[in-house]
Order: structure tokens, then C-alpha cells, then sequence
């Protein structure tokens, strides 16, 4: 049975664990909580999300230490933390042989000194970027390849392509409102007629608040020039984090512009 190695068991951990699960992995996947029933659940919805014919299913396993996991490669999704990702990259490159790649939305192959192997949320978008120089993740390709999946050959540069171009779209929506005091439903009439009723502010729920938050201050501090939104912040202060907690960030927006 191949094997793969997991850091981290929350929203994308989960998914990517479930993924190569149906791909007939051993996943090793240290965390903190053992959460089978959620791993299985996310494992049936992908299943049917991506049309998997019948075939061996994988298993789980799981680990509280990062040195007693097996010699395999490894993904790391923890937290968008640099310093919890640097120390985590490290202790498995100090103890394994195998390349550990990360799934950073937001930071850069430089900072983590590893490979990049970003997958997006939800899963089943089927679109990958992958920074790896030397040609450590074939293996996984190959199986995600005959899934379809699609590959962005990456720079290694924080936000990679996507999340730059997304996460800038995300930027400028907001310095649209916060410093320019355009109104929220201006902005919204605007991506009615020009970019097809796009829900920008739902994209945000989906990925969560917290982490688009975090994702907004990465990129901010590599570069001055992209807006760092305010309003997350504010909105985490009150609860709102998005479909984590069924919470909205329009709910949030709409509630500061009666003020």
C-alpha cells in the first residue's frame, strides 16, 4: 500500500487525507485529536464529488509525534503560522528522509525551506500549485494527474499565482470600502454587471475569515503595498467567522455602513 504523510488535521488536512484515502493511501496524519469520523465523512463526499469508480480504500492512521511518523513523503497543512510551520518543516526534515512539501496559502518555499504543494478549498476544484524543484512529488502527481487535476507550475513566491490574483481581487474589494468609502452595495452592483453576479464576499466565507485574515497579513508584509483589510479583524472580534459558524462577512459589512 503506498503511503503518504499528514501534518495537521483541519480543513485542508482533513481533505487531503480523505483524498489519497480513496486513492488506496496509508495516511499517517499527526495531530493533536483523532478525528475519524470526520476523515470517513469528507472521504464519502469526495468520493462522490469527484465520480471515484469502486475501487481498495486506504486507511488512517494517526500520530502525537512527528519523529514516530513513517518514512514517506509528507504534506504539511498546519496553521497559516510561519514560526509553528518552520518548526514542524524542520523536526520532519531532522527525522525523515523524504521531501515534505507545504500547503501554504501565503507563505513562500524561502520562508519554509521545502517544497510547495498547495491544494485549494474545496478540494474537488481540482486545481493544484506546485512548487518542486527537484522533482520530489512525481509520484503524486501521476495519481492525481489520472484524476484530473489540474497542475500550476509555481514560483515558490508567497501566494504562488492564485492566491495572489484572488487574494489582491480581495484586497482591492475592501480598499474600495474601508479607505475610498465606496458603499458595499456600489462595489456588489459593480461585479453584478461586469463580472457576472461573482460573490467575492462568499469566496471569503468559504475560506473562512480567520484565514483569509491571516492570508491578507502575509502578503501585506511582504509587500507594502497590498491593502490589509480592516474589517476582518473586526468582523473575528464579533464572531463572524463564515461558513465555519454559518456567518457572514456581508452580515458584518452591512451592519458597520448603518452605522
Amino acid at each position: 500500500m503506498k503511503r503518504l504523510n499528514i501534518l495537521g488535521c483541519g480543513i485542508m488536512g482533513t481533505q487531503i487525507s480523505a483524498l489519497f484515502y480513496n486513492l488506496g493511501f496509508e495516511v499517517c496524519i499527526y495531530t493533536r485529536k483523532t478525528k475519524l469520523k470526520e476523515l470517513e465523512f469528507q472521504a464519502k463526499v469526495l468520493s462522490k464529488k469527484l465520480n471515484l469508480k469502486p475501487m481498495q480504500k486506504g486507511s488512517f492512521c494517526f500520530y502525537t509525534s512527528i519523529k514516530s511518523l513513517p518514512e514517506a513523503l509528507c504534506i504539511e497543512c498546519l496553521a497559516e503560522n510561519l514560526e509553528l510551520k518552520k518548526e514542524c518543516i524542520k523536526e520532519f526534515q531532522n527525522s525523515h528522509q523524504r521531501a515534505i512539501f507545504s500547503n501554504s496559502s501565503s507563505f513562500s518555499s524561502k520562508d519554509l525551506n521545502c517544497g510547495l504543494l498547495h491544494f485549494f478549498n474545496p478540494i474537488y476544484l481540482k486545481l493544484i500549485e506546485l512548487y518542486d524543484p527537484k522533482n520530489e512529488a512525481l509520484t503524486l502527481i501521476q495519481d492525481l494527474k489520472e484524476l484530473d487535476f489540474c497542475f500550476i507550475k509555481a514560483k515558490g513566491n508567497r501566494g504562488n499565482l492564485a492566491n495572489l490574483l484572488l487574494f489582491n481581487e480581495i484586497s482591492n474589494f475592501f480598499k474600495m470600502i474601508e479607505k475610498l468609502d465606496y458603499s458595499l452595495q456600489e462595489c456588489e452592483l459593480v461585479y453584478e454587471k461586469l463580472y457576472e453576479k461573482r460573490d467575492i464576499l462568499g469566496i471569503i466565507d468559504i475560506i473562512g475569515v480567520a484565514i483569509c485574515d491571516q492570508i491578507c497579513l502575509n502578503l501585506h508584509e511582504q509587500d507594502l503595498s497590498f491593502y490589509y483589510p480592516k474589517s476582518f479583524k473586526k468582523a473575528l472580534e464579533l464572531g463572524i467567522l463564515g461558513r465555519k459558524n454559518k456567518t457572514k462577512i456581508k452580515d458584518f459589512l452591512l451592519t458597520i455602513q448603518e452605522i
